[in-house]
């Protein structure tokens, strides 16, 4: 593929005016013509962004199930029964298992997940360290609209002794809160300029229901299409239509249309709870959302709780009456072990259903001479690994991407009573991390995992 033959400035943005003379910034993908021949780089030689995350899923796992039975890559291993809706994105995907939290567990669901995001025990539903997003933002996030990055959340409902929603630390107490309606990041990542008379545009997230943000831009879109090749041509349309149908995605998950006419949820439907409330069809709002903050490079790095440390979420959407951490968790139901096992099995192949969504469209999104999985690190993890015991053995470690071809994928690495740190701090150094150690205390570690690096 030749790329750059109709060069264009990466900073390039399409501008508009919404209905009230708010005017519009639409950030672009990534596209050919902003690119060296190749597609590794930048027309005017500036290396291509890579982008980190965390994708967070509350109530850990169960080892037996989510463990795969041979280690290996490629057709040597295969997912495990909890893994399995990840197939789609397996050859991207390292599982990492066998390893050991190492901090002193002094509060269920606190200090587990604060060591395996910040190399750290838990201070009071705060973290000692800054967690892995806020370091590696500040190596790679300066320059973006979203600098300390984008933090989502759809589950709400955390409990007990637990770190709590927020998950993303700047430093101990300076947290990075998570964002419960799509809606209200979709109005900041498209940016609402100043009006003509110089005053700000009013905090309103509604303009985005009265009109289409691509009715705003279409004068420009229009004008912009005719300089670029058919590739890039093609790449804009793409673009265009999913910022259309990200906007009606979130739409609908925040309300029905009523006499043709959308409705504030929260005055139509004040007992629906919209936000907070789990289901795929916002996870996937949120992971739409994301993707287009990535691609346009509104931000590198980014933080995604799908349910919080000691969930009590009602996953009904998949099935699950009831408080998920007692009902199904800790196997409390009323009918029984085996029932509640099943339905932990169900809930914990959910949110991998969900974290996939996520994958497979980064893995559809182009991003130079690849797609945007290729060039990005998501990390993801849990607050425990088996629920019932609060075990910190064999924790569930997953990463996914090629982060800019520094990663291998496709593999099942098992180390047995490994210090769980090693996996971040590989992380931290594919980024350019230079510090010789990851943590402190007992989940200090000062080597990584060699067999993860491309």
């Amino acid at each position: 593929m030749l790329f750059g033959r109709n060069v264009i400035s990466r900073r390039t943005i399409l501008r508009g005016t919404l209905a009230g003379g708010i005017g519009v910034a639409l950030p672009l993908p990534r596209l050919g013509g902003m690119l060296n021949g190749n597609g590794t780089a930048y027309a005017d030689a500036t290396a291509l962004p890579v982008r980190f995350g965390f994708w967070f899923f509350g109530n850990g796992i169960i080892p037996s199930r989510w463990v795969p039975t041979r280690t290996g890559s490629g057709a040597n291993w295969a997912l495990s029964e909890l893994l399995a809706p990840l197939q789609d994105t397996k050859p991207w995907l390292s599982v990492i298992t066998g390893t050991g939290v190492k901090v002193i567990d002094s509060a269920p669901h606190a200090s587990f997940p604060a060591a395996v995001l910040s190399g750290a025990n838990n201070g009071n539903k705060t973290m000692l360290l800054p967690s892995i997003d806020q370091v590696i933002a500040k190596m790679i996030g300066v320059g973006t609209t979203f600098p300390t990055g984008l933090h989502l959340g759809v589950g709400s409902s955390g409990g007990g002794t637990a770190l709590g929603d927020t998950l993303s630390f700047l430093c101990d107490g300076c947290t990075q809160p998570a964002r419960l309606q799509p809606r209200e990041r979709l109005y900041e990542a498209v940016s609402l300029c100043e009006q003509g008379n110089g005053a700000p545009p009013p905090a309103d997230p509604d303009l985005l229901r009265k009109q289409l943000v691509l009715d705003a831009v279409n004068t420009e879109a229009k004008a912009l299409r005719a300089r670029l090749g058919v590739e890039d041509q093609q790449r804009l349309d793409r673009h265009l239509e999913g910022v259309k149908e990200l906007q009606t995605q979130i739409m609908r998950a925040q309300g029905p249309k009523v006499a043709g006419t959308l409705v504030d949820p929260a005055m139509a439907y004040p007992t629906q709870g919209a936000a907070g409330s789990l289901t795929r069809a916002r996870c996937q709002a949120f992971s739409d959302l994301l993707v287009f903050a990535l691609s346009t490079d509104l931000t590198r790095t980014f933080s995604y709780t799908f349910t919080s440390p000691a969930s009590f979420q009602n996953y009904g959407d998949c099935g699950l009456p009831g408080g998920y951490h007692d009902t199904y968790g800790h196997r409390m139901s009323s009918m029984g072990a085996a029932y509640a096992t099943a339905g932990m099995t169900t809930g914990v192949r959910y949110a991998m259903t969900n974290l996939g969504d996520l994958l497979t469209r980064m893995k559809e999104t182009p991003d130079g001479a690849g797609n945007l999985l290729d060039n990005s690190c998501v990390y993801t993890t849990s607050c425990t690994s088996e629920s019932q015991t609060h075990s910190p053995l064999d924790f569930p470690l997953l990463i996914s991407g090629k982060a800019g071809g520094k990663l291998k994928g496709d593999q099942h690495i098992r180390l047995i009573d490994a210090n769980s740190s090693i996996v971040p701090y590989t992380i931290y150094k594919v980024f350019g991390g230079p510090d010789a150690s990851w943590g402190q205390k007992e989940a200090q570690v000062s080597s990584g995992i060699p067999e993860l690096l491309a």
